[in-house]
């Protein structure tokens, strides 16, 4: 992996600063008095690109935060069953009985993580920003000044699109204003009020690059601070435009002629549109490579949480179209049904499923690809489909037949074993529950993995390791793929057709994904001994295995998009969140989930692969602190500080309630 090449004495110190300590980052830049204009006159750049850069350093910004990412998989996946955590969803794990992510450990960080940062660092260097730019005389402004003030007014009008989905009403700084830095405080205001301003603020961002021109000279230095896009002013419109289709999406239920004006508005305009068009800032480009897997990256947030690596049944099979082969044996006098297998070793070649599962996921032990269920599995049901997967190891094995034979051997070259207990030992009709109970332990309790991800004897399939932990990934913000599938979407639903039919753009988003993450696999160079390194704890075998080929994703894409033009409008729009939610999984929790709760609504039940034993959770609550700090803050929010409240984007006013609530 190359470092970002950095001819600019300032943005060096700008990246020294921020793998060596925060700290010192947090005092250069968002201390007035440790940046000033002078430094900037003395290292050749504008005042202003300095504060534009910091922002795009940010923590869980642009790129991701081992914290913020950690409490995001660990809570997030409980709300949207993005990975499967099998302790909550079977007898051996945990109870049948309702619970909540609202007041278990950690969440704090969870619900309060993107309201803390909107009021600190991601919007501290754009206030400074602005402060410096309204006092500039407006003859002496360049055009540098003018270009990175309206990059910072897109950053910021970002900024706001995440707080506001996740709480509704936030303190609201206006576009031009320094906010309390020239005494004016910050109003709370909600998604009614805040989408309509940074929908506006994005379309004028849009007008300003296209009209604006750099010398020679001004391109080589916005090339130099722009660490994101790396000075490509196609690149940034294509990312403010999708943007503003995104928010003009999220408005849909509540304001639809807005959504349809923005559509529109966006023909002829650059979106994002490559497999590479994503919006993000890889770890490595600004973290010390020593501190990457554990301490700072968000690699670190996979690894502590490999309780979260399980595959889900709705990906692979309901999505992925990855179907188990099922077999039937007749023990005790009862057919019991298991899953021999599946059917990716054909379908991967001739077009029938999806590329990505050889991509994103590794098979179990024995070469299946077959994933975990959210529904509750209490073991009374003898041919469920968490048994028909544990049942398929051993209901061939000679050991159910042969009385002398009182081991069970499997994994990889045999290496795992089960011992009969003595009254099975006896007995050939009591073998077949013991090892089923057994094996549902191991696997409910990770004992198949050590709570490690990356192992070889997993007993159902895992996110696989090498896109995960592929230290150059830039954290997706936003992707190609969101931006084909929001079109999509808004064709089916009647908001405006753009650059395409709903096929044309649900099948490219299949397409798009499956380049990306087939990029993201067979591009990872890292390994054990690496800088950064995979963690010791992963085998070698699941590091350095990539998929056989790269499969012919065009053919999966028309299967797929034959499959959508036999839909109904509601199926196709489920089918559109599948793929979104299948694209970002554990990479954007975020994002699935503002698209989940707004559908409800449309499609009169949850999108999302729900748990049955968590509550789901309409918003984020805020902390606790507010009331002290903040008490006229409080006195607005504190109403609505109700996670079982939907916000207003959602359309609705009742809460969604999953089968235990």
């Amino acid at each position: 992996m190359k470092f970002i090449k950095i001819k600019s004495f300032f943005l060096f110190t700008l990246l020294l600063s921020s793998v060596a300590c925060k700290k010192k980052l947090e005092d250069l830049y968002q201390n007035p008095d440790g940046y000033s204009k002078e430094m900037a006159d003395k290292s050749g750049v504008s005042v202003i690109s300095g504060f534009f850069t910091s922002q795009l350093t940010q923590g869980f910004f642009l790129s991701g935060d081992y914290g913020s990412v950690y409490h995001q998989v660990r809570s997030g996946d409980r709300i949207m069953g993005n990975a499967i955590q099998i302790y909550h969803t079977t007898a051996e794990g945990s109870a049948y009985s309702l619970a909540d992510v609202e007041h278990d450990w950690g969440t704090g960080g969870f619900n309060e993580s993107v309201f803390n940062f909107v009021n600190t660092q991601w919007i501290t260097p754009i206030l400074w920003a602005q402060r410096e730019y309204n006092n500039i005389p407006a003859g002496k402004r360049s055009n540098l000044d003018s270009l990175y003030i309206t990059l910072m007014h897109v950053l910021k009008g970002y900024a706001y699109q995440r707080a506001t989905d996740m709480y509704d009403k936030v303190p609201y700084i206006e576009t031009g204003s320094a906010g309390g830095l020239d005494g004016v405080k910050a109003k709370y205001l909600g998604q009614s009020d805040i989408y309509p301003k940074i929908i506006s603020d994005f379309k004028a961002a849009d007008d300003v690059l296209t009209n604006l021109t750099l010398s020679a000279t001004e391109q080589a230095s916005f090339a130099q601070q722009d660490i994101l896009f790396n000075g490509n002013f196609l690149q940034w419109r294509k990312y403010i435009n999708s943007l503003r289709l995104r928010c003009a999406m999220n408005v849909s239920e509540q304001l639809p002629s807005l959504t349809s004006q923005v559509l529109a508005d966006l023909a002829g305009k650059p979106l994002l549109s490559d497999y590479n068009d994503v919006a993000g800032v890889a770890d490595i480009a600004v973290i010390a490579p020593s501190r990457i897997c554990n301490e700072l990256g968000i690699t670190r947030a996979y690894r502590e949480r490999a309780d979260d690596c399980r595959a889900g049944k709705k990906f692979l099979q309901d999505v992925m179209n990855c179907q188990p082969t099922v077999g039937s044996k007749v023990v005790n006098g009862q057919t019991l049904y298991y899953f021999a297998g599946d059917n990716s070793t054909t379908g991967l070649v001739n077009g029938t499923v999806d590329p990505r599962v050889s991509y994103i996921f590794s098979p179990d032990w024995s070469g299946r690809y077959l994933g975990v269920d959210t529904k509750w599995d209490g073991g009374t049901d003898a041919n469920s489909y968490f048994n028909q997967i544990m049942r398929g190891y051993y209901i061939n094995d000679p050991i159910l037949t042969d009385i002398t034979k009182t081991t069970f051997y499997y994994g990889k070259n045999n290496s795992q074993s089960i011992t009969l207990d003595d009254a099975s030992q006896k007995d050939l009709s009591k073998r077949e529950a013991f090892l089923l109970k057994t094996l549902r332990s191991k696997c409910a309790n990770y004992e198949d993995n050590n709570w490690n991800v990356g192992t070889e004897n997993i007993l159902v399939a895992e996110y696989n390791v090498r896109p995960q932990f592929n230290f150059a990934l830039k954290y997706p913000t936003i992707h190609a793929v969101e931006t084909e599938l929001s079109l999509a979407e808004a064709a089916v639903r009647g908001f405006g057709q753009l650059n395409g039919a709903a096929r044309d753009h649900y099948k490219k988003a299949i397409e798009l994904s499956c380049k990306y993450w087939y990029d993201l696999n067979v591009s990872n160079q890292y390994s054990k001994s690496t800088l950064p390194a995979m963690p010791s704890t992963m085998d070698d075998s699941r590091i350095n295995t990539k998929p056989a080929m790269e499969y012919n994703a065009s053919a999966y894409a028309e299967f797929a998009a034959q499959k959508f033009d036999a839909m109904s409008s509601t199926q196709k729009v489920q089918a559109i969140f599948n793929q979104l939610q299948l694209h970002y999984n554990m990479l954007n929790f975020e994002v699935p989930y503002t698209a989940a709760r707004r559908l409800i609504k449309y499609l009169g039940t949850n999108p999302a692969a729900q748990y049955e034993r968590f509550k789901w959770k309409e918003k984020m609550t805020y902390p606790s602190g507010v009331q002290a700090s903040d008490p006229d803050g409080w006195a607005i929010i504190s109403p609505t500080n109700n996670p079982d409240l939907p916000v207003w984007i959602t359309g609705r006013t009742a809460k969604w309630k999953n089968t235990l609530e």
